[in-house]
């Protein structure tokens, strides 16, 4: 009986390690956009806004998220991998976004904290609570639009500091 109760394996339920853990959800969704959107918007900032003049529009975060909802359906593909025919709510859930950021980094006033410091709350918050459901493609594409507006500003002031 001894022999018995030394072979016998209990399975241990560990909820916070496996969310801890789950470097795919990271990768996916908290990474891959930010990346992309430093790539774009450091991109934008050294090729672009040299040539644009005074005006300073479209600026490099305005130029990522355009970006991304052209390229919405290959970012869908890669990044949710979900149901490929509703790429389409990924891409509303990204312009509806986008379309805030874009208003709010126009305005002037106050853009720095909405479209940075408080998009930052947002994201970690977002990136802490989401990453433990499987969510529809909209709010996937909210997510991401997150990511990419901090990726494009923290890429642009990169590049704005480092090359130019």
């Amino acid at each position: 009986m001894e022999a018995e109760q030394e072979h016998l394996e209990v399975p241990v339920k560990a909820p916070f390690l496996t969310r801890a853990l789950d470097i795919e959800t990271g990768l996916k969704h908290i990474l891959a956009p930010a990346f992309f959107g430093a790539l774009v918007g450091g991109l934008w900032q050294w090729k672009v806004m040299p040539h644009i003049g005074e005006l300073t529009l479209p600026n490099p975060i305005h130029g990522a998220l355009f970006m991304s909802i052209l390229l919405s359906p290959l970012l869908y593909k890669f990044l949710v991998g979900d149901e490929g025919s509703r790429w389409k709510e990924y891409t509303l859930g990204l312009s509806s976004l986008a379309l805030l950021f874009s208003v709010i980094w126009l305005s002037g006033w106050g853009a720095i904290f909405c479209g940075g410091y408080g998009a930052l709350l947002v994201w970690v918050w977002v990136s802490t609570d989401w990453g433990r459901y499987h969510l529809p493609p909209f709010r996937y594409g909210i997510w991401h639009a997150i990511g990419i507006d901090l990726g494009a500003f923290a890429g642009s002031v990169f590049v704005y500091a480092q090359v130019l």
